[in-house]
């Protein structure tokens, strides 16, 4: 195995950070405002919408891993001659499944025990056979058609870990193809996504759950992989963006995200809605990624959100403990109304953030790091031979 220094992007952590934190704001932050007279005024609503909708931060997590994981299977097979299989897999299980397991165990031997001994009766619907086996996300497509919210966050929280664990199973046998098929394949794909969506635009669960719906993300990513990988002029596009073009970049973005696509898709918007909003993530995570001016724009620049970005799987895996100890202890306090008043809730969430942070931390460097050193070890690709890419024979 080689060792050293692996490929990493910079800037990306940081946007790991702000997807996480969407996720957390839509489930901490979002209901304390439910009380308040501003929700009343229609725009601050949307944009209250915008930055605390957790489906808008997993799609980023979805664009970001299909770039990441494609980037680096097409550099070690340009670099080595051959995809690794079984090390890609030994390095999949090592990030994903030790704190996933831990949270599934959680959820199905400690929590039940938890509602008992607060006199909650009310039994959980969910299977936990669907989420060892990683498709939690159809459990949950199950608990909403069949027995809807008998189900607990932190069950249905791993939904996005068992799509991507899907993805990650199929999507490196597509690369030991011919490389001339790489491209077809992968645009089939955003094509069959996109008709998948179509044919279920009016099943809100299917469209926010399935594989299938959400593929159209972790495929966008990959494309932009392949075409940085194998574009000068696109990667130079986005060698060359700056200050002007990550702003111009946010604002679309943020403007899009508030104001919809309807205007422009009418009846079909609902397909085609996440092919624009996963775009525009993927321009973004490519700008951000290949960059070489020093824009005041890279959210690298902010130290805290790059310092706990190399820990947002905890923050998302994690975020819904923390929750639930935090409404656990107030009921046990005594303030079991605490969600009916603005400031007992936003102490109530303020805490709940920094439990998270703090269980955050824990995790990663007593339970994750282990497995993560043992990663390191399957990991071919050092961060210095990606610039010999265009050296080796394709």
């Amino acid at each position: 195995m080689s060792s050293g220094k692996k490929i990493f992007f910079e800037n990306l952590d940081s946007i790991r950070f702000f997807a996480a934190m969407m996720v957390f704001f839509q489930h901490a932050v979002k209901p304390t405002f439910e009380n308040l007279d501003l929700l009343q005024n229609t725009q601050f609503l949307k944009f209250l919408n915008v930055i605390c909708d957790g489906g808008t931060g997993v799609s980023v997590f979805f664009v970001l891993s299909g770039f990441l994981i494609t980037y680096l299977i097409i550099s070690e097979i340009k670099i080595t001659g051959r995809l690794g299989l079984i090390n890609f897999y030994i390095r999949r299980f090592l990030r994903i499944w030790p704190l996933y397991i831990l949270i599934v165990c959680f959820s199905f031997l400690l929590y039940p025990g938890l509602k008992d001994f607060l006199g909650v009766n009310k039994p959980l619907c969910s299977n936990i056979w669907y989420h060892l086996v990683f498709i939690s996300n159809f459990d949950i497509i199950n608990v909403r058609e069949v027995c809807y919210e008998l189900q607990a966050l932190t069950q249905s929280v791993t939904w996005s870990v068992s799509v991507e664990e899907q993805f990650y199973l199929f999507w490196p046998l597509i690369f030991l193809l011919p490389k001339k098929l790489w491209l077809y394949i992968i645009s089939f794909l955003v094509i069959f996504s996109l008709y998948f969506r179509y044919n279920h635009q009016e099943d809100f669960t299917i469209m926010y759950f399935h594989t299938f719906s959400v593929l159209i993300d972790l495929t966008v990513g990959a494309l932009l992989a392949h075409i940085v990988i194998y574009s000068d002029r696109i990667k130079k596009y986005f060698e060359n963006s700056n200050t002007l073009s990550h702003a111009l970049l946010f604002i679309i973005t943020f403007l899009v995200l508030f104001f919809g696509t309807e205007i422009i898709f009418g009846a079909y918007n609902k397909t085609f809605e996440r092919l624009i909003t996963s775009i525009l993530f993927a321009l973004i995570i490519g700008s951000q990624s290949f960059t070489k001016n020093k824009s005041i724009l890279c959210l690298g620049n902010i130290k805290f959100a790059d310092k706990w970005g190399k820990k947002t799987y905890g923050i998302y895996l994690l975020h819904p403990i923390a929750i639930s100890i935090i409404d656990i202890s107030f009921r046990l306090l005594g303030f079991f109304k605490y969600k009916d008043s603005f400031l007992p809730h936003i102490s109530a969430t303020i805490l709940m953030y920094i439990l998270t942070l703090g269980l955050c931390w824990i995790s990663y460097h007593y339970f994750e790091k282990h497995f993560l050193k043992m990663k390191s070890k399957y990991q071919k690709i050092k961060s210095h031979t990606i610039l010999e890419i265009k050296k080796v024979n394709a």
